[in-house]
C-alpha cells in the first residue's frame, strides 16, 4: 500500500482527491442508468395504459358493450391521452362521444382530473385541461374561467379552448376579452378554438369588441372575425373604412374584404398618402371593382413604390383579362415605370399560360 499512496502530503491529497473524483463519477453514471431504467419502465408503463385504454373507449364508443375495469392512479394519464387523441380524432360522432362518456363516468374521471391540473406536471395540466373539455361538465367551467389568467400562454389557452367546448355561448363572453389582453396567445390556436365554437356563437361577440377596441388591437379581431365569418365582419369592415382610422387598420380591412360593398371606400383609399394602404386598395380593386376602375388603376402604375405598382398592374390583368388588352395598355402608356411593370406582368401571364 506504500508503494500506492505517496509519502508526501501534497501528494497524498491528490491522490485522494483523484480518488473521490473517480467515485463520484461512478456514482454519477449509475444514476444516470437507473434513471433511464425508470422513465423507460415509466414510458413503457404509460403506452400499455393508453393502449388498454384506448381499446375499451374505441368499443364503447362503436356501442359495444366492454367491461370498464378500476383506473389504477398510475393509468390515469394513459386514460386521459387515449381520451383526447379519441375526441379529436376527424369525424368522431356525438353518438361516440356520449358511448366513451359512459366509461369516462364509471372510472370517475370529472374528479381526477382535478388531480393532474392541480398537481400533475405541465403535460398533464395541459392534457387534464383538454380532457375537461372534451368532457363538457358544467362543474368544470369555474375553475377554467380561473385559468384563464394563468401565467403560461399554453395552459391559458387550453382553458380557453375546453369553456369553447364546454359552453360556447357562455364561455366566449369571457374569452373574447382575454383574447384582446393575451398577446402571447398564438393565433393560430385563437382561430382553431373559434372556428370550433361556431361562427354564430363568435361572431356577434368579436364584432362588438372589433368596434370599441383601440386601432392597435383592432386588426387582430377583425381577422379573426373575416376569418371565422366573412360575411359578418363586412358590416364592421364597412363602418372602419368609413371612419378613416389608422392606416394599419385600413390596410387589414382592405386585405379581408368579403364583397364588393365598400367600393366606393376602397376608390377613394387608392389616393392614400401611405404605399401599402394604396397598395391594398388596388387588390381589392382587382378582386372586387369591374372593368370601369381600369382607369383608376392605371394612374397607380407610375407610383413611386414598385409594390403599389404591381398590384395595379395585376389587378388590371384580373379585370380587363385578356393579353391583347393588355398589352394596348400598355402600348399608351407613356411613363417608363407603368411601361415596365406592365410588361412583367404581361410575361407572368404568358408563362402562367405556358405552364
Amino acid at each position: 500500500m506504500n508503494f500506492v499512496i505517496p509519502t508526501d502530503p501534497r501528494m497524498a491529497f491528490a491522490f485522494w482527491l483523484g480518488v473521490c473524483v473517480v467515485a463520484l463519477s461512478l456514482v454519477l453514471l449509475l444514476a444516470i442508468l437507473v434513471m433511464r431504467q425508470w422513465v423507460e419502465r415509466s414510458e413503457r408503463l404509460h403506452q400499455a395504459a393508453a393502449r388498454q385504454w384506448r381499446q375499451i373507449l374505441v368499443d364503447a364508443a362503436n356501442g359495444r358493450d366492454v367491461p370498464v375495469p378500476k383506473l389504477p392512479r398510475r393509468d390515469l394519464n394513459g386514460f386521459v391521452d387515449a381520451w383526447n387523441e379519441l375526441h379529436d380524432a376527424p369525424g368522431v360522432t356525438t353518438a361516440q362521444q356520449e358511448g366513451m362518456a359512459k366509461v369516462a363516468a364509471q372510472v370517475g374521471l370529472q374528479g381526477r382530473l382535478y388531480q393532474l391540473v392541480d398537481h400533475g406536471g405541465f403535460h398533464n395540466r395541459v392534457m387534464a385541461i383538454m380532457a375537461m373539455g372534451h368532457l363538457k361538465s358544467q362543474v368544470h367551467f369555474d375553475k377554467l374561467v380561473r385559468l384563464l389568467g394563468d401565467n403560461s400562454p399554453i395552459i391559458s389557452i387550453s382553458a380557453a379552448r375546453a369553456l369553447m367546448k364546454i359552453d360556447p355561448g357562455h364561455a366566449v363572453r369571457v374569452v373574447v376579452p382575454r383574447i384582446i389582453e393575451r398577446n402571447d396567445w398564438v393565433e393560430g390556436g385563437i382561430a382553431q378554438m373559434l372556428d370550433e365554437a361556431g361562427a354564430n356563437v363568435v361572431a356577434p361577440e368579436l364584432s362588438t369588441a372589433a368596434l370599441q377596441v383601440n386601432d392597435d388591437i383592432a386588426p387582430r379581431l377583425v381577422r379573426f372575425l373575416a376569418d371565422v365569418d366573412p360575411e359578418a365582419a363586412m358590416p364592421v369592415i364597412r363602418k372602419l373604412l368609413s371612419e378613416g382610422r389608422d392606416e394599419h387598420l385600413v390596410s387589414t380591412c382592405l386585405q379581408v374584404m368579403h364583397d364588393d360593398t365598400c367600393m366606393p371606400t376602397v376608390r377613394q383609399l387608392l389616393g392614400h398618402s401611405r404605399w401599402h394602404v394604396r397598395m391594398h386598395a388596388a387588390t381589392a380593386v382587382g378582386k372586387f371593382g369591374g372593368r370601369e376602375d381600369v382607369g383608376h388603376l392605371q394612374q397607380l402604375l407610375a407610383d413611386p413604390q414598385w409594390w403599389v405598382r404591381y398590384r395595379s398592374a395585376q389587378a388590371i390583368r384580373t379585370l380587363v383579362g385578356s393579353s391583347d388588352e393588355m398589352e394596348r395598355i400598355r402600348r399608351i402608356q407613356s411613363d417608363r415605370f407603368a411601361n415596365d411593370i406592365l410588361e412583367h406582368v404581361i410575361a407572368e401571364q404568358a408563362l402562367g399560360a405556358a405552364t
